[in-house]
C-alpha cells in the first residue's frame, strides 16, 4: 500500500468511528517498535487498537509486527483489530484469531459487526 493510500484509508476509518462516538487517534509512526499501531479508538473506557491495511490480497501479519502489537495492546488493555480496506469496504480480524492463522474469510467481522461488538 502506498503512503499515501494508506494515510487516506486510516483517516477514512479515524473519522467514521469518531462520527459513531469514538475518541479516535492515528498514529503516524505507526510500525515502528514502541507504538505498532495505526489507530487507537476509544469509548466509554474501551481502548481498540487496529492495524489497517488496504491490499489487494487478505493481508497476514508477520510474526514480529503481530507480537509486538499484541504485546503493546495487552500493556493498554486494550482490544486489537487488523483492519483491512478492501473492495469499498472494511473488514476486521480479532487479532487472536490472527495469532491462531485463522485468516479464513468467516472470521472477518464487517463494520456493523464490529461495531456492535464495541458497544458496551
Amino acid at each position: 500500500m502506498s503512503i499515501r493510500k494508506g494515510i487516506f484509508y486510516e483517516r477514512e476509518l479515524l473519522h467514521y468511528l469518531n462520527d459513531r462516538g469514538f475518541s479516535v487517534c492515528r498514529i503516524p509512526s505507526s510500525g515502528n517498535y514502541i507504538t505498532p499501531v495505526d489507530i487507537i479508538a476509544m469509548k466509554n473506557g474501551n481502548v481498540v487498537c487496529f492495524e489497517c491495511k488496504a491490499w489487494s490480497k487478505k493481508p497476514r501479519l508477520s510474526k514480529p509486527k503481530r507480537e509486538m502489537m499484541v504485546n503493546w495492546c495487552n500493556r493498554a488493555g486494550a482490544r486489537s483489530f487488523l483492519a483491512w480496506r478492501t473492495r469499498g469496504k472494511w473488514l476486521f480480524l480479532r487479532m487472536e484469531d490472527v495469532e491462531r492463522g485463522n485468516y479464513a474469510d468467516e472470521n472477518w467481522l464487517e463494520m456493523e459487526n464490529l461495531l456492535s461488538l464495541l458497544t458496551v
